[in-house]
């Protein structure tokens, strides 16, 4: 079968070869009820557009790279469904790279994607600090970046995330609700996010005079996920072997909070009998875990939208030459109660 071509659609029609071009690329001077004609039409006969034709003619490759520290983490692969979503309403392509929590890796990503040409980067960066400024310079020049989920930096952008100290402090302190006084809180080395809720479970413990403990507090490094079970377990050991075993634990991420409540299973350590536990985690199954996992989950698949609405915005408003207005949009997360704690 002959592939449709614009010409093709102008003859049907009886108009230009420009409006037809216009109205598929949504622009505002073709009138709206010539734009839905020459749409349907389109739809009805499955016209593809030829996306390097296009590209050659507007400079752009309508391509947007999204950089996530793994796909293979719950949230993440919600905020990507989310991305997907909006990009197909728009007809772009998107490019998905992983970071690994890595600033070398996230670097190589970073170079890779610029080099394919993609008309803006979204991304959850590793630190508040590694590769922000190479970051800066392209979104000053011809890559615009939009951050999702770590938030917690002075880039002048987009960013779309959750208010974490606020999730951190309301989860301690359904824990102190409950009379858990001694909570470990299993966190990562660098990641700013985790820093926030470090802030916000000591927040919780200060509002109740409870003195914060250091040696209840374990950092883990993300970066090297086949060590951190043995870090959470060597942890726990040290603590029983001082007979100061936690009564709570507070889990930071989804990856600490999947990874401690298996090792709890495999230790033959109660819950919450004999320890409760509570984390950050965007599985869709933490009501099936033995027992039913307490968990605050975020809006991951709605930061995923707005992060790709945005990035939209900006390259919208940069062909304009219009002023944009840069905002934090921080987002509400919920705490589901199971029978964890």
């Amino acid at each position: 079968m002959k592939r449709l071509t614009l010409k093709d659609i102008a003859k049907a029609l009886n108009l230009s070869v420009p409006t037809i071009s216009k109205a598929l690329s949504d622009s505002h001077e073709i009138k709206k009820e010539t734009k839905e004609k020459i749409v349907a039409y389109a739809h009805e006969h499955n016209y593809q557009y030829n996306a390097l034709a296009r590209s050659l003619k507007t400079g752009k490759t309508n391509i947007i790279g999204v950089i996530v520290s793994t796909i293979s983490n719950s949230f993440f692969s919600q905020i990507l469904e989310g991305i997907e979503e909006s990009s197909l309403f728009q007809q772009y392509n998107i490019i998905i790279m992983q970071s690994r929590e890595n600033p070398s890796i996230e670097k190589k990503c970073i170079d890779i994607l610029y080099s394919k040409g993609v008309d803006g980067i979204l991304i959850s960066p590793v630190s508040d600090r590694a590769n922000l400024n190479y970051l800066e310079q392209l979104h000053h020049s011809d890559c615009p970046i939009v951050i999702f989920d770590r938030i917690n930096n002075s880039f002048n952008t987009f960013q779309i995330g959750i208010d974490n100290k606020k999730a951190a402090k309301r989860a301690t302190q359904e824990l102190i609700d409950r009379n858990y006084r001694n909570i470990l809180h299993i966190t990562g080395l660098t990641n700013g996010v985790t820093n926030e809720r470090l802030i916000g479970f000591q927040e919780a413990l200060k509002q109740n005079k409870i003195i914060f403990d250091e040696t209840l507090l374990l950092r883990c490094d993300l970066s090297q996920i086949q060590i951190v079970e043995q870090q959470i377990l060597s942890k726990l050991k040290e603590l029983e072997k001082e007979q100061h075993l936690p009564d709570a634990i507070f889990t930071a991420t989804d990856l600490l909070t999947n990874r401690t409540i298996g090792l709890l299973a495999q230790q033959k350590i109660k819950i919450p009998e004999e320890i409760a536990l509570i984390g950050f985690s965007n599985t869709n199954y933490a009501f099936s875990f033995n027992p039913p996992l307490t968990c605050i989950s975020q809006p991951a698949k709605n930061i995923g939208k707005i992060a790709f609405e945005k990035m939209i915005h900006i390259l919208e408003y940069r062909l304009k030459k219009r002023e944009i207005v840069y905002e934090t949009i921080e987002l509400d997360a919920d705490i589901t109660i199971r029978e964890s704690i």
